[in-house]
């Protein structure tokens, strides 16, 4: 067992404090105009401020969403407790608005905590002390982990790092019974945070069982594993959803119970077995994966085809398949997929070369580690979003690797020592690189068609919001992409949100904005909405201009409001923001 040394968690903390301070140097703009990373995070507030404001624990619903009936999110109170306890606490101290921009910054900064003292851990019991401190130093340049652990990033992406890094220091015990809880209950609980975390449940227990057919004795990690999955998950389904029977397919629901618990009582079935060889228990644990899967489905079959195959076909053509995220990193621009898949690459390399020269005792952690770190790679490459967990784990390898040439530094003539410091950096911060080639040879469009930073200044806000939160409580028909921002500022409800369990919603918005105004006028009454909204500076209101010339977004971008909308006056400082109110 490897020995913590003297003063090392201090160590740790202390280079934390630097990584953050970095952090909050970098994103003071954002921190001092208090503006969210995310719709993502900005529906997280209100979802927090109704928890606080009184809204039963085990009530997931945002009512002003398609209101009165609202829509039910498919997040969890796991992320949404210690925001609440941060602004609870310090909400007597410094008002309401002071304690929410607080827990923007504090809750990321302490998950950034949590993932740097989980990869030293990791990083100690591989490489030693010296690659511990070094991987600290890593973290500075992970940057895609480091857009999920920023200030001002307060969804549950942050968590999701914390739990496969817990999954992984648990991986590294010399107990197979304490490692094998400590896997299922941190995967547990990431798929009560989000249920994204499948995939990387399915890796670990596919790694338990790669040790279990190498030999028998080791077949304790995936009994512990699987058990203790079953167990947290409906512990934490209990904790944060009650009596709620949900029957989508996008959170872990009882059919989710049921089959983790199947699962874990074939599995502990099979390890009973003695004297059997490995292709039998290979087969068996195959298996009881198709029975379990069977099973599921079975119960649930609408979930056969995924969790967003019930998305209406203008919704997941207009707004899902270009969610930047969710699409595979050869999707993304060149920066950004060097950025996602170099650094990991690099990390798998260095663990696959320690491997083969790694003595038998630390060989088997190596290859363990090699295989998730693989296994998180390939699931990044197929999910841009899961860059993040990748970019983490790949810390421990590059970490010692730093440390290695830092060691080494000294017996380098100074040409040599010049020469890898560049590599050094190229390896870590590939995307810059690539973004600097990428402007050379193709400048930027004076338009570009990205992300418009609409919670902070696009559309006129913040500036455009008191004159809408003067007007009396209404609902508002306006592109979903502001819809987050308009629940945050105002007392308004809006028809949808960038948010999949929106979707028949997301579909009318869509098909409103699209289509002539007579058409449109139908939508817009149906959903009893008081006012409308178009803005020239969203992405989202020009695509739907382009879409349709002559549809309600395009005449209202170009001032040719039909007679049944009448204009209301917005101050100057609401820029491009237009709103309109229904006639009666």
């Amino acid at each position: 067992m490897t020995q913590t040394p003297r003063g090392f968690w201090p160590k740790i903390v202390l280079a934390w404090l630097g990584v953050a301070a970095v952090l909050v140097v970098r994103n003071w703009a954002q921190i001092t105009s208090f503006q969210l990373a995310d719709p993502d995070d900005v529906l997280r507030l209100v979802q927090v401020r109704d928890l606080l404001a009184g809204q039963p624990w085990f009530d997931l619903h945002q009512y002003r969403i398609d209101a009165p009936a609202g829509v039910a999110t498919h997040w969890s109170r796991l992320v949404d407790a210690p925001l609440a306890l941060v602004i609870l606490l310090l909400k007597p101290f410094i008002g309401q608005a002071g304690a929410e921009l607080a827990a923007a910054v504090i809750v990321p900064l302490l998950t950034l905590l949590c993932a740097m003292l989980l990869t030293a851990r990791i990083a100690l019991k591989l490489f030693g002390e010296r690659a511990a401190y070094a991987t600290c130093l890593v973290w500075i340049m992970a940057l895609a982990a480091l857009t999920q652990l920023q200030p001002m990033r307060i969804d549950h992406h942050g968590w999701q790092i914390v739990a496969e890094l817990a999954a992984i220091n648990g991986l590294l015990s010399s107990s197979a019974k304490r490692g094998g809880r400590v896997i299922g209950i941190a995967l547990g609980l990431g798929l009560s945070i989000s249920l994204e975390l499948l995939p990387f449940a399915v890796l670990f227990a596919a790694v338990l069982g790669l040790k279990w057919l190498r030999d028998p004795a080791q077949r304790g990690w995936l009994v512990q594993m699987l058990a203790s999955l079953a167990l947290t998950s409906i512990a934490a389904f209990v904790l944060t959803r009650g009596p709620v029977f949900d029957t989508h397919c996008d959170t872990v629901t009882p059919t989710y119970l049921i089959g983790f618990t199947l699962a874990a009582l074939l599995v502990g079935l099979i390890a009973r077995l003695e004297r059997t060889s490995p292709l039998v228990i290979a087969a068996l644990l195959g298996g009881a994966a198709m029975l379990t899967g069977a099973a599921y489905l079975a119960l649930t079959p609408t979930c056969l085809a995924g969790p967003f195959a019930a998305l209406d076909p203008l919704v997941r053509q207009v707004w899902y398949n270009n969610v930047l995220e969710g699409l595979p990193a050869t999707r993304q621009d060149w920066p950004n997929m060097v950025q996602m898949v170099v650094p990991p690459l690099a990390a798998l390399v260095v663990a696959a070369l320690c491997f083969l020269g790694a003595s038998n005792g630390r060989r088997e952690r190596l290859r363990d580690f090699a295989l998730v770190l693989a296994g998180s790679l390939v699931t990044a490459l197929l999910v841009a979003r899961f860059s993040a967990v990748a970019a983490a784990v790949a810390t421990v390898p590059l970490g010692y690797a730093i440390s290695e040439w830092l060691r080494r530094a000294s017996e380098m003539k100074l040409a040599a020592r010049l020469l890898v410091l560049p590599l050094i950096m190229l390896v870590l911060v590939p995307g810059f690189a690539a973004g600097k080639l990428k402007n050379h040879f193709a400048p930027p469009a004076a338009d570009p068609q990205g992300e418009v930073p609409v919670l902070g200044r696009g559309c006129g806000l913040p500036e455009s919001l008191p004159a809408l939160q003067a007007l009396p409580p209404a609902t508002v028909f306006a592109p979903f992409e502001i819809g987050p921002a308009l629940l945050r500022h105002t007392q308004h409800s809006v028809i949808a949100t960038n948010h999949h369990r929106a979707a028949p919603q997301m579909g009318d918005v869509i098909r409103a904005y699209t289509s002539e105004p007579a058409k449109a006028e139908a939508y817009v009454r149906q959903h009893k909405a008081a006012y409308v909204i178009a803005c020239g500076d969203l992405v989202e209101a020009r695509n739907y201009a382009a879409m349709e010339p002559k549809g309600l977004m395009a005449k209202l971008l170009a001032g040719q409001a039909p007679a049944w909308l009448e204009p209301v006056a917005l101050p100057a400082s609401a820029g491009s923001l237009k709103l309109w109110k229904v006639r009666r």
